[in-house]
């Protein structure tokens, strides 16, 4: 709602005459002076009915912003288990940062405009100036109060973006990992299933074998027979001497078969040989497969506890993240200094309620890192004894993100810390506190 101002200007147009006149028109003024004075009263109550009115419209519209303050924090609160992978989309929130510029730039133009209207409106209003005074600073407070609500607003909604799109990431990583679960489970179930048909393969093969065997001992049996035969002939060769010749005759044709015979006997025996060399091989097969059923069980095993491992980081990033906000230290509730020195950055942050930023935790190194876009001040410094660094709450450095090599002391002055934006998360280097950065401030 755009603050509004309500001013009246009384002109007296109806009262004439000269200063000096009869005692009748002296009468008649003096009425119309008090009639002026009581209208002008009256107007002047309906203007702080009407400011009065407006200030409450004010509170509750500062109270709904609130509300909502609270609703997009516990929206913050819900994406807090996908902060682990957060990386945010620098085209994106450079769009969005221009529009927010021109947003603040369309905001100070009508700031301008409202001030020219105010100076204007001031200049009519010197009959009740002692009466507006005290209401125009109390807009002007209102004013003031409004826009850094709509500051802190714009910035968690930034927040809640970045958040979201990081979510997104993390989601469509976990639709591929599920996926290539997915994949493995359908290689395993068809490994599964080229087993049992190589099991029924080498069944079907032990079964033919079984027979071969039956097949060789029926000829075995027959080569008995045959034997017994040519002993039974060779008694008749003795007892039939005369017939010698056509016995001769019956003998090398039995010779024959029994030769012809032991010729598919071998023939037989080359087969069983064969196909007892593809079953060795089939069953060499069939371990293969089973080793390679082992490698992937065992790899679905590794991906499984890979999974547990990363629900359990998740799970304790978000304890640590909810202790932040057990704490005070709401996601949303940061904003930026000038470029200043360390000592002006700070003393802006304590003058608007805050302080420079304390990173004592790995969730909220990430978050910070990720949203910023260039080196900035943090609360951290050694300027009161030199190698023991603490924070701007007195606290003692247990969690340390230093930059490879820092901190060093390079120039024997560099008591105070900045934070490298272009690094992920071990960003800390210690610098001059003269040097101008911006700082994170934090309520």
């Amino acid at each position: 709602m755009d603050p509004k101002i309500f001013f009246v200007k009384f002109e007296n147009s109806d009262i004439k005459g000269t200063p000096e006149g009869h005692q009748d028109e002296g009468k008649t003024r003096k009425c119309r002076g008090s009639w002026c004075l009581v209208l002008m009263t009256v107007c002047l109550g309906l203007i702080c009915a009407l400011l009065l009115a407006y200030i409450l419209l004010q509170h509750i519209t500062i109270t709904a912003e609130r509300d909502l303050l609270k609703s997009y924090t516990n929206t913050v609160q819900e994406f807090n288990q996908t902060i682990n992978s957060l990386k945010g989309n620098n085209t994106n929130l450079m769009i969005e940062k221009a529009q927010l510029q021109n947003n603040f730039s369309s905001l100070s133009r009508k700031k301008l405009e409202l001030e020219t209207r105010v100076n204007s409106l001031t200049a009519e209003k010197s009959q009740l100036q002692r009466s507006v005074d005290s209401l125009s600073q109390k807009k002007l407070e209102l004013e003031t109060k409004v826009n850094s609500l709509t500051a802190e607003k714009s910035q968690l909604q930034r927040s809640v973006d970045s958040l979201s799109q990081k979510k997104l990431e993390l989601e469509t990583r976990v639709n591929n990992l599920t996926a290539e679960k997915n994949q493995l489970q359908n290689s395993l179930n068809s490994s599964s299933q080229k087993n049992l048909q190589l099991e029924t393969r080498v069944n079907n093969l032990t079964a033919e074998k079984n027979q071969l065997n039956r097949s060789v001992d029926s000829l075995s049996q027959k080569k008995l027979e045959l034997e017994t035969r040519v002993k039974n002939l060779t008694a008749e060769k003795n007892q039939l001497q005369n017939s010698l010749n056509s016995s001769s005759q019956k003998n090398l044709q039995l010779e024959t078969k029994v030769n012809s015979l032991t010729a598919e006997k071998s023939q037989l025996q080359r087969s069983v040989d064969s196909l007892s060399q593809k079953n060795l091989e089939l069953e060499t097969r069939v371990n293969s497969l089973t080793a390679e059923k082992s490698q992937l069980q065992n790899n679905l095993n590794s991906l499984n506890q890979k999974n547990l491992e990363l629900e359990s980081k998740v799970t304790s990033l978000n304890n640590e993240l909810q202790k932040v906000n057990d704490k005070g230290n709401r996601l949303g509730w940061f904003f930026l200094t000038p470029q200043l020195s360390w000592s002006a950055s700070r003393q802006y942050c304590k003058d608007r309620g805050g302080d420079l930023i304390i990173l004592n935790t790995e969730v909220k190194q990430r978050f910070i890192t990720s949203i910023l876009r260039e080196n900035v001040w943090i609360g951290l410094n050694d300027i009161q004894q030199e190698g023991i660094m603490r924070w701007v709450d007195n606290s003692a450095l247990n969690q340390r993100f230093w930059y490879s090599g820092e901190p060093n002391n390079a120039w024997g002055n560099e008591d105070c810390v900045e934070l490298y934006y272009s690094v992920p998360l071990q960003n800390w280097n210690d610098l001059s506190c003269t040097y101008s950065r911006k700082g994170v401030c934090e309520k």
